[in-house]
């Protein structure tokens, strides 16, 4: 009887030690890192922003602040360096509408006084940047400074107007294909934000106008927010 329960013993355990080695070479050969995340290597995600054009030290300031607004959407695409640096890059679409004050002396895009007027620039536009990531995190956005370049096709380029006739109609006249406006733009851009939620700006470096038209620029700095379209 002692002999059949030390074979018995000994039986459990080595079984129990085997046991043990296999589930440790199971979890080491079936590890998989993520490659995909907002901390990890690549991470793809939309966004939307709002922002407000801006005149610095140019005169004379004939856009109506506040009013005056760029909408715009797309996709990011981030790539990780290392734990504190990565570099990205977006596509998307903005939308900007310069409201022009009516006021003597008004003589953009013309020296006709309306109810209302604006100038409508819609483009396509692409960008890369560089981030600096601030303070540790796990696998979230986290803290970020971003900065970069980008570049922008004016596509559809408006003049609109809103008046009212002798009998009290609305009038609105739109003229597309503004030969006075250039088809592209490019700028600097930079961006600070916490999770989801930046503030940016965005300065253009070329001009909206076309040289040969004489008028004076619209404002080339858009100061705004953005939200990023993930968890």
């Amino acid at each position: 009887m002692k002999k059949l329960f030390t074979l018995l013993l000994l039986s459990l355990s080595f079984g129990g030690f085997s046991q043990e080695i296999l589930l440790k070479q199971n979890v080491q050969a079936d590890t998989i890192r993520p490659g995909w995340g907002p901390n990890l290597k690549n991470y793809l995600h939309g966004y939307v922003g709002l922002g407000f054009p801006l005149f610095i030290n140019e005169e004379p300031a004939y856009t109506k602040v506040g009013t005056s607004v760029q909408f715009d959407f797309g996709l990011r695409y981030k790539r990780k360096i290392t734990n504190y640096f990565a570099l990205g890059m977006d596509l998307g679409l903005n939308s900007t509408a310069f409201k022009i004050k009516q006021d003597d002396g008004k003589y953009v895009p013309d020296s006709i006084i309306n109810k209302k007027e604006k100038l409508q620039v819609s483009a396509a536009s692409g960008s890369v940047f560089a981030r600096i990531n601030i303070g540790r995190r796990g696998n979230f956005i986290g803290n970020y400074i971003d900065m970069g370049t980008y570049g922008s096709w004016n596509m559809v380029k408006k003049h609109k107007t809103t008046n009212k006739n002798t009998n009290g109609e609305k009038v609105k006249v739109s003229t597309t294909r503004l030969d006075y406006i250039e088809d592209f733009s490019y700028g600097l851009l930079a961006r600070i934000g916490i999770s989801r939620y930046a503030l940016t700006a965005q300065y253009r470096l070329s001009d909206i106008f076309k040289s040969s038209c004489t008028l004076p620029e619209l404002p080339k700095l858009i100061v705004g927010v953005e939200v990023g379209l993930f968890k």
